[in-house]
């Protein structure tokens, strides 16, 4: 986990909390001790190390060093959000940009200038943020260039399509 993954991320790993019903563990503000009046190892704080260890566990080298200093997964999981749900906000508006701003380089196929737009599409669903299929077609639509002109038009008469049914439409064209 990074920066640039960190949304789709923090989605699976609440899915994988919420599989082992351990949700409370980054809900909750505790310090659990080690040990019960007993002498035995309080669950409450295996539980809390298990989800730590899981969230170091996964976190890019950069990261690991911002949770150092962490003992707990609350505090690990309040750091993150705060850290960085901020640039996976930046990093969604970039990928935004760069989906608006499709471009077909002559130099390419078309089927590489589709794999490049369907990328972009896939790493701003895997960031948490939906953009339609139909979207998407008309923003790769939009930057096809001159030479596919007449294929648009006739694309921008027809109603929706899924992103499938236009690449096989494209690849044809090509």
């Amino acid at each position: 986990m990074d920066c640039n993954n960190f949304l789709g991320w923090k989605s699976q790993f609440e899915d994988v909390l919420e599989l082992h019903d351990l949700e409370d563990v980054i809900q909750t503000e505790t310090h659990p001790q080690k040990k019960l009046p007993d002498a035995s190892l309080n669950l409450a704080y295996s539980k809390d190390k298990l989800v730590l260890s899981w969230i170091k566990a996964t976190a890019s080298p950069s990261i690991k060093t911002l949770l150092i200093p962490c003992s707990t997964a609350y505090e690990a999981w309040t750091l993150l959000e705060k850290r960085l749900s901020p640039l996976s906000k930046t990093h969604i508006r970039t990928l935004r940009d760069q989906i608006w701003a499709l471009k077909k380089d002559p130099e390419k196929s078309v089927a590489e200038y589709l794999i490049h737009a369907n990328s972009l599409f896939d790493s701003l669903t895997a960031a948490g943020t939906s953009m339609s299929d139909g979207e998407l077609v008309d923003y790769i639509l939009n930057g096809l260039g001159h030479e596919y002109k007449e294929f648009t038009t006739s694309l921008h008469l027809q109603p929706s399509m899924t992103f499938d049914e236009f690449y096989d439409l494209l690849i044809q064209e090509e």
